[in-house]
């Protein structure tokens, strides 16, 4: 066979194939996504200016990033490092008090916000990170009387790409181990080259604070119960300090949320950020939660 005609016919299951996939998209058999391949769409839309193909430094971790011509426009994925370069993962850190109402947990454990600029705005390190953010919703939620239980695991630090399903793992074993756990939070950051590369803030008697937005995964079976809790954050949030209401955004994933009917998937600030601003985001959600939490009891 000569090299025309295998052209030809690689040409002919090429699109063969093409029409099949969008055929599956059109008829809608394709909108529930693996952990994985969610894990794996994440990154770019995020960190549009970082150079793929050339290998970035995380605080404290390598990170080699690289196009990948089967995910959506503006997307990546990371990709495992050799077992010379991977970091040494810290084992769960939490707080374990006997019945935690609420989980508080981090499929991206290792977003960070300003000052940290560097490895795309990741860090190993607690400081400056989601997970400092989450020590301070904890604090407050609890100084109101609600018993928090935060986990600490960095399920994106190894793997970006598979960070959904790490953290799925994590949050099913622990609502095993607390039944009683009504509310679930993964506690994000935003990405500021969704907002104008500028970090969003709102004064709230006289300090600020940073914005928030909540993410709703249309694919789950409990989607409208998702929808319903979110749309009452918001509007408390709005009610009890005006202009502090976030954002809903839904999306056709999961985001794990099937995993209870209270779950968000809260995004404080974004990358251009101050800490600080994060931190006084999170307080004053801890007084939003309060509220919808004691009036549910």
């Amino acid at each position: 066979m000569n090299l025309k005609k295998v052209s030809v016919i690689f040409l002919a299951v090429f699109i063969l194939s093409s029409l099949v996939t969008a055929k599956l998209l059109y008829d809608g058999k394709r909108l529930a996504f693996t952990e994985n391949e969610l894990g794996m769409m994440c990154l770019a839309g995020a960190y549009p200016s970082a150079a793929f193909g050339n290998e970035e430094k995380t605080q404290g971790n390598p990170i080699s990033m690289i196009e990948d011509g089967n995910i959506e426009q503006g997307e990546s994925a990371q990709i495992e490092q050799g077992k010379e370069e991977e970091a040494s993962i810290p084992p769960i850190v939490e707080n374990t008090p006997q019945n935690p109402l609420v989980i508080i947990y981090h499929t991206h454990a290792t977003e960070a916000y300003q000052p940290i600029s560097t490895g795309n705005f990741r860090t190993l390190e607690e400081q400056n990170s989601v997970r400092d953010v989450g020590n301070t919703l904890a604090k407050e939620l609890e100084a109101q009387g609600i018993s928090v239980l935060h986990d600490k695991t960095l399920h994106d630090a190894e793997s970006y790409n598979q960070s959904y399903g790490r953290s799925l793992e994590t949050i099913q074993s622990l609502l095993a181990k607390y039944p009683g756990a009504e509310y679930v939070i993964d506690l994000h950051r935003d990405a500021a080259a969704y907002t104008g590369n500028v970090g969003k803030t709102i004064d709230i008697n006289g300090e600020t604070s940073s914005t928030f937005s909540l993410v709703v995964g249309q694919g789950n079976d409990n989607a409208a119960a998702l929808n319903s809790f979110a749309a009452q954050v918001s509007n408390k949030a709005d009610e009890m300090f005006p202009g502090f209401g976030g954002k809903i955004i839904s999306k056709t994933y999961r985001y794990n949320q099937h995993v209870s009917d209270k779950c968000l998937l809260l995004e404080i600030g974004n990358n251009e950020n101050n800490i600080r601003d994060a931190r006084v985001c999170a307080k004053y959600m801890a007084q939003v939660l309060a509220v919808l939490i004691k009036g549910d009891a």
